[in-house]
């Protein structure tokens, strides 16, 4: 579950422990280090007592202290499996993973209805029929964001999808946010990985598309490696390349 401004750290924190809670899968929230870690802004902190309010108490016994190991009910965990046992138990637990995405998307709702501040797994801003778009998560948003509305604002057919939930991924909610008529599109990691086909959200995007026989013109990129600046120039630049015959 990513976070791309403070704010953001403060309400997807509540989220991802109500999903947790409620999924019985383990959640990591990330957002950039330094960039967002240490940044210095003025957040709306939710109070613990509305917090107390939202927590399923009911899940925290069955979910959590039923299933915890103790010496009042002891049972035998970790032991050593056969490689087949492992498999089997593996894929036993591909249920919950599928379930999270709406557990999620239902955590996001609980948690907006008490600050007003509603979160999507993946939300769009931009025009509402973009051509070009580009599709990124993490501090980097918030750029791309402010530089789209003032393309938007100048007659320039644009948009951003930001990214939340980035494990388990759901391409039939990725693809409801993206506009028909983005048909060249730019997916930003904050990552490189030297020998890849391409970047883990690049990846995830392409195939998104791919298994919905979606073909449009993918390209991916990379910003921000160790805090490297990435202002509205750079946004603009990446619109500008989209434009071209072959990006």
């Amino acid at each position: 579950l990513c976070s791309n401004s403070t704010q953001e750290v403060m309400d997807l924190a509540l989220v991802a422990h109500l999903a947790t809670l409620n999924s019985r899968v383990p959640f990591m929230h990330f957002f950039d280090g330094y960039r967002t870690s240490a940044g210095v802004q003025k957040v709306e902190l939710i109070d613990y007592d509305d917090i107390a309010k939202l927590v399923p108490r009911d899940k925290i016994q069955t979910n959590l202290r039923d299933l915890a190991l103790t010496p009042e009910a002891p049972i035998a965990r970790g032991t050593g499996q056969r490689p087949d046992i492992f498999f089997q138990a593996t894929v036993a637990a591909h249920p919950f993973y599928e379930a999270t995405p709406q557990i999620v998307k239902d955590a996001m709702k609980t948690v907006g209805d008490l600050t007003g501040r509603y979160y999507d797994l993946f939300q769009y801003s931009g025009d509402p029929n973009a051509e070009r778009i580009i599709i990124q998560m993490g501090s980097g948003c918030q750029t791309t964001e402010q530089t789209v509305n003032a393309m938007v604002a100048r007659g320039e057919k644009v948009g951003l999808v930001k990214v939340h939930l980035f494990r388990p991924w759901s391409a039939k909610d990725f693809l409801k946010v993206v506009p028909d008529s983005a048909k060249k599109i730019c997916v930003l990691d904050r990552t490189r990985e030297d020998g890849a086909l391409a970047s883990p959200l690049h990846l995830d995007v392409s195939v998104s598309f791919s298994d919905a026989q979606d073909l449009r013109s993918i390209v991916g990129g990379q910003y921000g490696l160790a805090s490297k600046e990435y202002t509205p120039m750079e946004v603009e630049a990446v619109f500008e390349n989209l434009n071209q015959k072959e990006p």
